[in-house]
């Protein structure tokens, strides 16, 4: 079915991205707070940072998808309705303050976004006036010329707001204003300014999910809750140093990473061992994907660690050798009673049906076993994914006579 005209009309993605820009934006300058300062996100702007010595950083963020012919993020342009609307915003704030002079001296103000900002007349005068050369008449004269040469009544608006201030008022916030142009791939700014901070590339990357995570429930909670977001070098640490602890901890990331499941499940080695002592049946192919599922669950992440560097080559091997000798020694108990009898003139095939109940008895006790790799102890999946590995790889069995049936075909 086709999107409808009022659908695309009243489709959010353009607010929501603009929100996640926002969050985002936030998220890294959180990185770079330092003792004494704290930020908000919608309290005093979209984002604000407090400093130690009492001033004050106000942030307003403008994101956009819109690209010109060529492809391109389009331009923060002369006219853009998100530099005007902001500006007269923040005109408003200093025009609402008991003292502006004071508040201006003590405040910067910088729009971020990911527009482009070449060839803006507006920025190359700012500029001008913020070097001093040119003087607030000049300036002035310039935005009267903007002014009248605007057609669009609202734009005119929110430049004429700015254009009433109070001279003294204009000539400070003028030069207390910065742009934070081009200014995108927020997640790759992320994780590189994480990269800094922690030093190990193959753990940004879980920082990064336990920060995102961390922050985004918090910033939800405290909305619902009508507390204000507001956070503290102290408290970042106090609240979300749990997230950097994935970084310096001698435990192995675990990560539910991709797997694309064989074309013929029931034909690998490990579930033919399991139909053959009827743990399962061939007609349970829900759980013939289960067994795959958790078998590539703990091989990829296998891969993963060694592709890391988090582990030897002589550490998988003690690992399977670990796994291997608790299945082994569990595998001569549980067979011990049958072998006297093989022992005694009864013939194996006999003695096939005891075989198999013992040898579904053997796997259903490994899978109650936790087992531990390198400090780090599995999950219960984890360690059955272990089990069904060895088995695949014809390390271990499960019926008495596996070695004759498997090893020697």
């Amino acid at each position: 079915m086709s999107i409808t005209p009022t659908q695309i009309a009243s489709n959010a993605s353009d607010t929501s991205i603009g929100f996640d820009y926002q969050f985002y934006h936030f998220f890294f300058l959180l990185l770079d707070l330092r003792h004494g300062e704290q930020i908000g996100i919608e309290v005093k702007d979209d984002v604000h940072v407090d400093m130690p010595d009492g001033s004050l950083l106000l942030i307003q963020t403008k994101h956009t998808v819109q690209r010109n012919a060529a492809g391109e993020i389009i331009n923060l342009t002369e006219r853009d309705t998100d530099l005007w609307k902001t500006l007269a915003n923040w005109s408003n704030v200093i025009l609402e303050q008991n003292d502006p002079k004071k508040f201006l001296n003590k405040t910067t103000f910088e729009l971020a976004t990911n527009k482009q900002g070449e060839n803006n007349p507006f920025i190359t005068e700012l500029v001008r006036f913020q070097n001093s050369d040119m003087k607030l008449k000049e300036f002035k004269s310039y935005l009267k010329n903007l002014i009248q040469s605007t057609a669009d009544e609202t734009k005119k608006e929110y430049i004429q707001k700015f254009y009433d201030l109070p001279a003294e008022q204009l000539s400070l916030f003028a030069s207390k204003m910065r742009f934070e142009l081009a200014h995108d791939d927020l997640i790759h700014k992320i994780k590189e300014r994480l990269l800094e901070k922690i030093h190990i590339k193959e753990r940004v990357e879980d920082v990064y999910k336990a920060l995102n995570s961390e922050l985004r429930d918090t910033n939800y909670l405290n909305t619902k809750a009508g507390v204000i977001n507001l956070i503290s070098f102290e408290d970042f640490n106090l609240k979300f140093g749990k997230c950097f602890k994935v970084a310096i901890s001698t435990k192995l990331p675990i990560r539910t990473l991709p797997y694309i499941l064989p074309d013929q499940p029931e034909q690998q080695h490990f579930i033919r061992q399991m139909l053959d002592i009827g743990d399962i049946t061939p007609d349970e192919k829900a759980i013939i994907i289960n067994y795959t599922t958790l078998m590539l669950h703990l091989l990829n992440n296998l891969k993963e660690w060694e592709a890391n560097g988090d582990f030897l080559e002589s550490d998988r091997n003690k690992f399977d050798q670990q796994t291997a000798f608790i299945q082994k020694n569990a595998f001569r108990a549980t067979y011990r009673s049958i072998r006297n009898k093989i022992t005694g003139g009864h013939d194996i095939t006999e003695l096939e049906d005891d075989i198999k109940i013992a040898a579904v008895a053997l796997l259903d006790e490994m899978r109650r076993q936790i087992l531990t790799f390198d400090e780090t102890q599995l999950s219960l999946e984890l360690s059955h994914g272990h089990f069904y590995l060895l088995t695949e790889e014809k390390q271990i069995g499960w019926h008495l006579d596996w070695e004759q049936r498997y090893l020697t075909r």
